[in-house]
Parts: C-alpha cells; structure tokens; sequence
C-alpha cells in the first residue's frame, strides 16, 4: 500500500453498515429526534420563519431574542422544563449588499423580503435609531408611496425554496450525527432493507408533531447538503446560541463516545433542578451570497452515466 493510501486511509475511515439490535435501533430513533427537536422542528411555517431570523441576522449583524423562531426552539424543548437561550456576540455590521438584493426582491413583490425589511425598520424606530439609509427610504415609501409607483402584489408563497431549505439541512446534519455515533453508512443500497442513517431519521419523524417524512426525502435532503452537514467543517455560520434546559426533575444524560458506545453522563445539579447547556449553531441559509447552493449529487452522478 502506497504512503498516500495509507494516509488517507487513517484520515477517514468509511462507516460500516453495522446491523442494529432492537435496544440499539430505538436509541438511535431516539437521538436523532432529539437533536431535530433542538433544532426547533422541520414544519414549513417554522422553516420560513428560520429564512427571516437568518435573513434578518445577516442584514444587521446581531439577533433579536424575541425572534419567532427563537420562540419556536422554547416551545420545542419547553415539555422538559425551563428553556432559556442567549446569544454569542456579532460582529453587529450592516449589510449593504443583502440590503440592496432584498430591496430589490420586495420591489418585485417578494412577500418575505418586504416582511423582512420592514420589521427591521420597525426595530430601528422601536429602539429610537434611525435605520440605515436604504431601508429608511424603502420604509417610507411604504408608509406614502410616491405618486405613479404601483403597489407591489404580495405573493405569500412567493419565495417556495425557504419552506424546505432549513428542513433539509436539518435532516442533513441529523444523519450525520447519526453515522457517526451509531457507525451507520448514510444511505442504504436499494436490494436491502436493513437500516441506514437515512432510514432511522425518517422513522424518527414518525414521532414529530409535524408530518412524518418518508425515506426518499431524507435521502434527497442529505444528497444536497451532505457537504455542509457536518458542524466541524468550515460552514459558514450565523449566529451561535447557548441554550439552557431546567429539567422539571433530575436525570441523567445519554452521551457517546467517539467509537460510538452509549454512556450516562452525570447530572449537572443547579437550585431549580437539572441542567443541561448545549450550543447550537445556525446555518446560512437567507441568501444565495451567504451560503452556496449545495451540488445535487444525484445529477451529477446521472450525467457521468450518460458520458
């Protein structure tokens, strides 16, 4: 074996599709719908309300704790306990060029943008500050458009790709954990019905509120963002929040090792019971200039076949 094989071979070591007992399946079942549920859901209202919170985050460079989708993640975690979340600092910069782009959309009758820019300017004038100069004029020809501007027509679903942009990449990094805590290979071949991590997370979905998702979304959501899943890669990233869980009682944790063995970690104890502090990041999904459509493999591969 050359040197470069080897090499290669000790940086990545590729999952083996490890057959999972009864005991071992629910766990995973289990984990990955936790980790959806901290995720705040996959419903497409709240997706939608994730594209403002990013859009928002990225034109302005901080984050307003009483965002919707803020609320979204209490009410998602609140059956445990008390939920409390703060906010890492931003760099706290206006955006000039996302500004102009959503300007723009919402003259052209995108109902999200036109929310958008319009809460924003509403923050400002709640806060006695003048917002920046773009969205002053855009909020005042809003407010008293000039004679001759036609009114934009609001189209609610306007802006389609937002309802499953934040889902996908949600159930993305959702079988990423779960490949490499459970040593699952991601998808499964097609003459074989043993499970993969695709698999266990669309089963995991059964026990959402919202509608259950069947194998082939899971697949297709990993397909397209498989390369951006994984939060230990350079993905760019918005803001980053701590979040804090009161448990009603004390428990215990489930956690794993990196060779994937299931372990209790102690109970962390304060005055109000049980705590348990996680951090969460959150993708760029608000424009096409903060994160990059990810590739579809799957065309990709059907073109190399016709080749």
């Amino acid at each position: 074996m050359s040197a470069s094989r080897s090499r290669n071979r000790s940086f990545y070591c590729k999952p083996k599709n490890r057959k999972l007992d009864a005991a071992t399946e629910q766990q995973a079942i289990a984990s990955a719908r936790q980790l959806i549920e901290r995720s705040g859901g996959l419903s497409h209202e709240y997706c939608r309300d994730y594209w403002r919170f990013s859009t928002k985050a990225e034109l302005r460079g901080w984050v307003e704790t009483g965002e919707r989708f803020v609320q979204g993640i209490k009410n998602a975690l609140a059956k445990y306990g008390e939920v409390s979340i703060s906010f890492l600092p931003g760099p706290g910069k206006w955006n000039e060029t996302l500004a102009a782009k959503l300007i723009a959309d919402a003259e052209q009758g995108d109902a999200d943008a036109d929310q958008v820019l319009r809460e924003v300017a509403a923050e400002y004038l709640k806060a006695d500050e003048k917002p920046p100069k773009p969205l002053d004029h855009y909020a005042g020809t809003c407010l008293w458009p000039p004679p001759g501007r036609k009114k934009a027509k609001q189209q609610p679903n306007s802006s389609k790709a937002h309802k499953t942009e934040y889902r996908d990449w949600i159930l993305a990094l959702t079988v990423d954990v779960v490949v490499r805590r459970f040593n699952l290979k991601p998808t499964r071949n097609r003459a074989t019905e043993e499970h993969c991590a695709c698999s266990i997370v669309a089963l995991a979905t059964e026990a959402l509120a919202t509608k259950a998702l069947r194998y082939k979304t899971v697949l297709n959501a990993w397909d397209r963002y498989q390369d951006i899943a994984d939060q230990r890669t350079a993905t760019p990233y918005l803001p980053q929040a701590m979040v804090t869980v009161t448990y009603d009682s004390p428990r215990s944790f489930l956690m794993y090792s990196p060779r994937g063995r299931l372990r209790r970690r102690p109970c962390v104890v304060g005055s109000d019971g049980t705590e348990e502090h996680f951090l969460v990041r959150f993708p760029r999904v608000g424009s096409p200039e903060a994160m990059a459509r990810p590739s579809n493999r799957k065309a990709q591969r059907a073109k190399r076949a016709r080749n």
